[in-house]
């Protein structure tokens, strides 16, 4: 049976699908006119392409279309294209489906297995190079990554660019500009083995699987509540005891009951004797006391607002709260901000720069132009209802792809993973953070240096940056370093969308991305840009979760005689700086067994 390139299917005598423009039609026949060739670098030669429409919006789908068609067959030499209305007749497939099983819902595997299955980008690339771009940087799907490239129709590269383009494919993860490039990384990448879903009896989070929401959820969640009062008032260590604990109980993938309580769970590394009897408590009685006279706390209460407020850290909500303030409205009468107050009105201060954990930032630190300014409390208060309205995963990835397209203005080639929450399979946000490298093995450490603060200047120009919490440039990896902040150039900012169009179609779907005001939402987000030799390091370290990424750091110490971070992997001895060519290699070198970043929910 032939599928259609769109969701539903057809029959083989449908040649054109009933939606697509007359001009579509006219290019679709050439498939009779000519039994397309494989394009070997030599002219007069014809690329034939089938789209699958799924998961393109209308205005991808036109814009492929166009491309294609302005391209179309012509004497003399240089890239000729055309469309085609069967897959099998097809040189390239184009999708944006990046999972096996909802591809195979619009294209035969076996065919799918006997083409090159590329996204949009490789066409954008093949045009820019006037010839087939290589396949495998572009593969749609990890699964058929091998098949894609085999079947690659052959370009005019020299051996030295063919060698590149096979060293990079190892760092591919999405492509400058496409905005569903990355929106399924997640769930394209290797999955987590039984192995690892049954090591739950490891002291390590990081070669542990940790869902996202585990079978005892609500267990985990009242034993945070005790660590997230314990870490607001400032008693740290017995935070974090209770913090390992819920990391042991999310990676446990039965129930607790009395007897697996008893046979297993006491037995766990981080289950002590205080978190024993909270856990028998919450058996017997359905809840924890404790957990529940904290929440009705006026101190909790207070200081857990608080710290929603950004650059407001445990030790200031606490000096707030012992003043006397208990509201958020006590705290905009302290700093002065009036309700509704435009925070480009708000006149900041030098000295007010703080760090993400609420720490105060050295004005030395910030390499600030003097036009974009800096995040205080008065403008995070005047920002908290939008900061604390979560971001859903579309507009995730409509980030990701106006930025993206943003740097590829300045700058070709650049590649780059949405990591955080979203990487690691939320349906939410408080925050987006996008990693990014150049696809130049060789010069990417250089082409990347600077980019950061030029891509800043470029979106504060264009309105999307309003204010920077941190920028700071890129230094060379120091395996000593000891500070909170890795080595890599970032900037932490306030971003906003541009503004949506007026389509009345819009409107319904976007509706969580506005204010009662009808404007877009100021978002916070994070550009983080690494060398080439150190993606890796940044995906994995910029991706989270919190526990799971410190046992990662404790394994690598304690285990391995290395030292990991988000710029790098070091061995102690010799300060050696090892080089991972993808993400699993980065286990692969620390010694331990892949985790996908959907395991990697080790804190609530």
């Amino acid at each position: 049976m032939l599928l259609s390139t769109m969701p539903g299917k057809r029959t083989a005598s449908s040649a054109t699908p009933p939606d697509r423009p007359p001009k579509r039609r006219r290019s679709d026949s050439i498939d009779s006119l000519a039994s397309v060739e494989s394009w070997d670098g030599t002219s007069n030669q014809r690329l034939s392409i089938f789209v699958v429409q799924a998961k393109l919006d209308e205005a991808q789908t036109s814009e492929i279309y166009r491309l294609i068609e302005s391209h179309g067959p012509r004497d003399g030499d240089g890239l000729q294209l055309q469309l085609s209305s069967h897959p099998d007749k097809a040189d390239v497939i184009i999708t944006n489906v990046r999972m096996p099983k909802r591809l195979e819902r619009h294209l035969d595997w076996h065919i799918a297995k006997q083409k090159p299955v590329v996204t949009p980008d490789w066409l954008k690339e093949s045009i820019k190079r006037d010839g087939p771009a290589p396949c495998k940087l572009f593969a749609a799907v990890t699964q058929l990554q091998e098949e894609t490239a085999e079947h690659c129709p052959k370009s005019a590269q020299d051996p030295e660019e063919k060698k590149e383009s096979q060293d990079l494919s190892s760092l591919i993860l999405s492509s400058p500009g496409s905005s569903s490039s990355s929106r399924e990384s997640t769930q394209t990448t290797k999955p987590t083995s039984e192995k690892i879903k049954n090591n739950w009896r490891s002291r390590y989070a990081c070669s542990r699987a940790s869902p996202l929401v585990c079978i005892n959820q609500d267990l985990a969640v009242a034993l945070n509540v005790l660590a997230h009062a314990r870490d607001l008032d400032g008693l740290s260590a017995n935070a974090l005891a209770y913090e390992r604990a819920v990391a042991v109980i999310k990676s446990y993938p039965y129930p607790i009951t009395r007897e697996t309580l008893k046979r297993d769970v006491a037995k766990l590394s981080g289950i002590g004797s205080k978190v024993h009897a909270k856990i028998e408590e919450y058996l017997e009685e359905g809840v924890i006391a404790e957990t529940e006279t904290t929440l009705q706390s006026e101190r909790y209460q207070s200081l857990a607002l608080f710290t929603t407020i950004y650059g407001i850290g445990a030790s200031t909500a606490r000096q707030l709260y012992e003043i006397g303030l208990r509201t958020i409205e006590d705290v905009e009468r302290y700093y002065n901000v009036q309700p509704g107050i435009d925070v480009n009105d708000i006149e900041v201060p030098d000295s007010q720069l703080f760090t993400p954990n609420g720490q105060p930032l050295p004005r030395s630190n910030v390499k600030n132009d003097g036009k974009i300014p800096p995040i205080s409390i008065k403008v995070a208060l005047a920002l908290r209802n939008d900061f604390n309205t979560p971001i859903p995963r579309s507009e995730v990835e409509e980030m990701h792809s106006v930025i993206m397209a943003e740097l590829a203005e300045i700058q070709t080639g650049c590649i780059s993973t949405i990591a955080g929450g979203y990487r690691r399979g939320k349906s939410q946000s408080n925050d987006v953070d996008i990693v990014i490298t150049h696809s130049d093995i060789m010069s990417g450490a250089h082409i990347i240096k600077g980019l950061c603060a030029k891509l800043t200047k470029r979106l504060h120009e264009r309105g999307m940056i309003t204010h920077v919490m941190h920028l700071s440039g890129f230094h060379a990896h120091n395996p000593l370093r000891t500070g909170h902040w890795d080595s890599l150039e970032k900037v932490l900012t306030v971003f906003r969308l541009p503004a949506l169009p007026p389509s009345p179609e819009s409107q319904p779907q976007s509706r969580s991305r506005l204010n009662e005001g009808g404007r877009r939402l100021y978002r916070r987000l994070d550009l983080i840009f690494a060398p080439p030799e150190t993606y890796w390091t940044a995906v994995i370290g910029w991706s989270g979760s919190k526990f799971f990424e410190r046992d990662l750091r404790r394994w690598a110490k304690v285990e391995k005689g290395m030292k990991f971070d988000s710029s790098g992997l070091t061995r102690r001895h010799d300060s050696k700086l090892f080089v991972p060519k993808s993400e699993e290699d980065v286990f692969k070198i620390l010694g331990l067994e892949w985790v996908d970043p959907t395991m990697r929910n080790a804190n609530i």
